[in-house]
């Protein structure tokens, strides 16, 4: 049975007056319907309230309002989007240094394994182990990363008119690393031997980056990346290490040779940050000292800076 408009009407009264009880201003009914409907009232408010309240209190700051927690949840998804931005830059940076390496170790396995008469195809086998098990103690399999290239294989998407006729119909490395998702490159890279790895881990790092360390970089990833991709609030989230995301995303990118992710968001999150400011200049007794986003660290200067292959081929 389809809920008359007066039923969603009244829902909206009663959140209206559940706000009104913690001590929220609500001027404009209209704006605050328009919004919880458009974005979700649990998105907004049961995600962003805390952020208001006063201490030990079960009310809200003095004179609190709905557009300043609706705004609070903006500075939140502009601070995400331009996290998220700078997250796909590691992504290409990681993925270019992936294809490289594979491609030229396809090419000295090739010519280590195949003489001029033989036909030069590789197994999976050839390239990659037949498991990782990582520190959290989840395990990467070789058989199930097979299962994921066949289907990128029967469903790719045609990068350029030509390329399947250049190539004789049969995917390069390039497509099928472009056509991964990042967790599936990753678990692509653990299975990789060990020489490769360090190989890509060089060229993508400034410092000498272990392999423990990376697989601590890219959980914490994968975690802001799956948070985002729901639209969890990210103000206040925290990783293993009882830190706060965007500021383990900020740490993590300052580690990388290529520095634009790390000088964009230091950049955008000022610029972000400071309009919402100007909107809302009493939040600066707030944020600084929320031990959550940790802006003070990290609008200061940088205080951590110092070939073609077969895939279907089965063994």
């Amino acid at each position: 049975m389809t809920k008359s408009n007066n039923d969603f009407e009244d829902i909206a009264r009663w959140r209206m007056d559940f706000c009104r009880e913690f001590g929220v201003t609500i001027n404009d009914e209209e704006y605050f319907i328009d919004k919880v409907q458009t974005y979700g009232y649990r998105e907004i408010i049961y995600q962003y309230l805390d952020h208001f309240i006063e201490g030990n209190s079960e009310k809200v700051r003095p004179n609190t309002t709905f557009e300043e927690i609706y705004a609070f949840y903006q500075l939140d998804q502009r601070l995400k989007n331009e996290a998220l931005i700078d997250l796909q830059l590691f992504e290409q940076t990681f993925k270019a240094a992936l294809i490289d390496v594979i491609e030229l170790y396809v090419a000295q396995l090739k010519a280590k394994k195949f003489n001029f008469y033989q036909e030069s195809r590789l197994k999976l086998e050839d390239l990659l182990k037949e498991k990782y098990v990582m520190q959290t103690g989840r395990v990467i399999r070789r058989g199930e990363l097979r299962s994921r290239i066949r289907r990128i294989k029967e469903n790719y998407l045609e990068p350029f008119d030509g390329y399947n006729y250049l190539y004789s119909n049969e995917i390069t490395t390039w497509v099928l690393i472009k056509e991964m998702s990042f967790g599936v490159a990753c678990n692509f890279f653990f299975l990789l031997h060990h020489k490769q790895q360090a190989i890509i881990l060089k060229r993508v790092f400034k410092n000498d980056l272990s392999l423990a360390d990376f697989e601590k970089v890219i959980e914490s990833m994968r975690y802001f990346r799956n948070r985002a991709a729901h639209n969890y609030s990210l103000l206040i989230i925290k990783n293993s290490d009882d830190e706060f995301l965007y500021n383990t995303v900020y740490k993590s990118l300052l580690r990388l040779k290529n520095q634009e992710p790390a000088r964009r968001m230091k950049s955008n999150f000022k610029d972000i940050i400071n309009n919402y400011l100007e909107e809302y200049p009493k939040e600066k007794n707030y944020l600084p000292s929320l031990d959550q986003l940790k802006l003070s660290n990290l609008l200061k200067d940088d205080a951590y800076e110092n070939g073609c292959i077969d895939w279907n081929a089965r063994g």
